[in-house]
């Protein structure tokens, strides 16, 4: 695998879920309130929806950030 190098690897919503341990309506209800990265479809006028791996890696990694600064308060 190409390590250290970045990734445009796209996760759909089940692997989504199971990566970030939240349900798809609180994902969804997330993306809503401006609180988490917007999926864009993968096809044009397509149902089918997705995330850069890479964005979602990012949000959990502000998220840890957060939360360890929150705890030293």
């Amino acid at each position: 695998m190409n390590e250290g190098y970045p990734t445009n690897r796209i996760i759909r919503m089940n692997e989504l879920s199971a990566k970030i341990g939240y349900a798809k309506s609180t994902i969804y209800g997330l993306v809503k309130d401006g609180h988490f990265p917007a999926p864009f479809r993968l096809v044009p006028n397509g149902r089918a929806v997705g995330w850069f791996e890479e964005a979602v890696d990012k949000w959990l990694q502000e998220r840890a950030r957060q939360s360890a600064s929150n705890c030293n308060h």
